[in-house]
């Protein structure tokens, strides 16, 4: 039997520490790595419902890509995550290896997902969306060889609740006005009507939440909600009134403007935009140095292992 002497029996032992931390420490990047990947996978989706439909009205396609980059790459760290756990309890190098370069590699399209939603938020904060939107419901709006813009406009003023660029007064100047030969002309489209769970919450629950406030105001939230009443049987996405919003109809005592959306949608998709490019870009970022860190991690597990952690091989 042969013994060491005493510095080599330390250094050994020291060694053998030092593995088991790096190897904890890999293991503690894999499973923040996949609870990142879990976060970032919903909150691509979360995106991609809630606001990609916005990139034709914004004339900006990050936004659609940001979040398909984010479900990609989060699908494919979190797939890889049993792998790395397995080169490392099992000390598998080549494996190691692969899993290491596709860390780096998914690191690299963080990087790319952060600069495309903070490129999302400069132009969101920029004059160039402004223009872009009022130029789309000038000449493209109602345009037949562009259906998607009238329908993705539609849709954002549905969901906005608003009404053209920075105000309704946009559609007028546009060639879908200037298109009817109907008279009178339409001067807004038919999804800048106010819905029925718009005009409740607008007037019906602001008369019940504000008691004794401004009963002049008041009066007349009550007013308009039981005319809205007559009409809406739910708080609906049924238009409240169609006739009125387009002043069609002959009963004067509606207010037209009541029924409408009058604000216009560039700033709450600008606020909403910068919500989501804004995290985009944090989210991205946190992940991206998480995996780069694992990488080098991972580096370092694979220079300095020599035995592994079982055992035996469950593949030789």
């Amino acid at each position: 039997m042969t013994f060491l002497p005493g510095p080599f029996r330390n250094r050994r032992h020291e060694q053998r520490h030092g593995q088991s931390a790096t190897r904890c420490l890999a293991l503690v990047f894999s499973v923040l790595t996949m609870i990142g990947s879990g976060f970032i996978i919903g909150f691509g989706f979360q995106t991609l419902v809630e606001v990609s439909f916005t990139a034709s009205v914004i004339g900006n396609n990050e936004i659609i890509y940001g979040p398909y980059l984010l479900i990609t790459i989060g699908i494919l760290s979190f797939v890889m995550t049993p792998i790395g756990f397995y080169s490392i309890i099992l000390n598998d190098k080549k494996v190691m290896v692969t899993h290491m370069f596709a860390t780096f590699v998914l690191g690299v399209m963080c990087a790319v997902t952060a600069v495309l939603g903070y490129d999302l938020n400069s132009h969101v904060t920029s004059k160039e969306m402004e223009t872009w939107m009022k130029t789309s419901i000038r000449e493209d709006y109602g345009n037949p060889s562009a259906p998607h813009i009238l329908t993705e406009w539609n849709k954002v003023q549905q969901q906005f609740k608003c009404c053209g660029a920075k105000n309704m007064n946009d559609f007028v100047k546009s060639k879908w006005f200037k298109m009817q030969k109907k008279h009178p002309k339409q001067r807004i489209p038919d999804s800048c009507c106010a819905d029925c769970q718009a005009m409740h919450e607008r007037f019906c629950v602001a008369f019940f939440k504000q008691p004794g406030d401004h009963p002049e105001k008041l009066l007349k939230n009550q007013t308009i909600c039981i005319q809205a009443s007559n009409r809406c049987l739910s708080a609906d996405n049924s238009i409240a009134n169609r006739d009125v919003c387009l002043q069609h109809s002959t009963d004067y005592r509606l207010s037209a403007d009541a029924y409408r959306y009058t604000n216009g949608c560039l700033q709450p998709i600008r606020s909403t935009l910068e919500f989501f490019s804004f995290r985009i870009f944090i989210y991205s970022s946190a992940l991206c140095v998480t995996l780069l860190l694992s990488t080098i991690v991972w580096l370092v597990v694979h220079e300095i292992s020599s035995s592994p952690i079982l055992p035996f091989r469950l593949i030789k």
